[in-house]
This record gives structure tokens, sequence and C-alpha cells, in this order.
């Protein structure tokens, strides 16, 4: 994802928190603003490198499935869930 749409998605974020009478902002609202796109990034990071495990698992099978399958799929999921939990997250 690029910069640009993390800084959107940041923004629009901070929009939909701002319009509810249950938050108010401690900071100004461009520090928050990129607080939440620093956390999106950092997510996005931590996310593509839990699928570079699992893909790197796979293939580390014996007899794995073959990319693009329908078990490969269902054994990606499953093992993004353990990644997932072993990270205290739910899925």
């Amino acid at each position: 994802m690029s910069r640009e749409r993390v800084n959107q998605l940041a923004r629009e974020l901070l929009d939909a928190m701002t319009r509810t009478k249950s938050v108010a902002l401690l900071k100004e609202r461009e520090v928050v603003r990129q607080s939440i796109a620093h956390a999106l990034a950092d997510e996005l990071k931590r996310e593509e490198e839990r699928e570079e495990n699992v893909r790197r698992r796979i293939a580390g099978m014996r007899k794995g499935p073959q990319s693009g399958s329908r078990e490969y799929e269902q054994l990606f999921r499953k093992l993004m869930e353990e990644e997932y939990l072993r990270e205290g997250l739910d899925t």
C-alpha cells in the first residue's frame, strides 16, 4: 500500500473518530493523524512479514500444496491464524 493511501486512511479514520462525541483529541490533529498513519504502516509491514513467514513454511513442506490451489489457500489461512495466535492477536 502506498504512503499516500496510508495517509488518506489515517485522515479518514481521524475524521470518523472526531465526528463522534466520545472522542476528544488530547494532541493536535496533525500529530494524531501522523500517529495513526505510523501505526497503520507498522501493521501493514508486520502483516507482510507474517505472510512471508507462512509462504516460507509452506514452501519448506515436503509435500506442500501447489501455489494457487484451493488446498494452498486453505493451508495459508490456517497458518496465518496460527501466526496471529502466536502474537496474541484475534483473527
